[in-house]
């Protein structure tokens, strides 16, 4: 959807928000509270790169060639992660190693996945940026 900066931006402060909101009345575990710092640092440096270049009211075009391109990519290569983690995983918990629950598990690897692929699809997307 190609929406303002700050649209984009205002949805994506949903993202954080949860995940604290899940950490404090929830979920309680380390891990939650580590993915929403990171989403918050993600969202911080995104808000930071617009204001740099000053694109607060302009349209933010995610829909163009390149950026498919980069967003196939990313679920591609979250895709197979996730496969892998979701395999290593069950046969830790299997074997009693890591003491998790499957729908925790389950419910980590998605907020992961998420929060990775929106980091390579916009590290890909900035360094098209930077290469024109």
């Amino acid at each position: 959807m190609n929406v303002s900066y700050r649209t984009n931006f205002i949805l994506r402060m949903g993202i954080p928000l949860f995940l604290f909101i899940s950490y404090f009345f929830i979920s309680h575990s380390k891990l939650t509270l580590i993915i929403a710092v990171l989403a918050t640092i993600q969202m911080i440096a995104f808000g930071l790169d617009i204001h740099r270049k000053g694109n607060w009211n302009k349209i933010n075009l995610q829909h163009d060639q390149r950026t498919r391109d980069n967003t196939l990519f990313a679920g591609n290569l979250n895709y197979w992660f996730t496969i892998l983690v979701l395999f290593i995983g069950t046969l830790l918990i299997q074997n009693s190693i890591i003491s998790i629950t499957y729908p925790k598990l389950i419910g980590y690897l998605i907020l992961i996945s998420l929060i990775l692929r929106w980091m390579i699809r916009d590290y890909l997307n900035n360094q098209a940026e930077t290469e024109d």
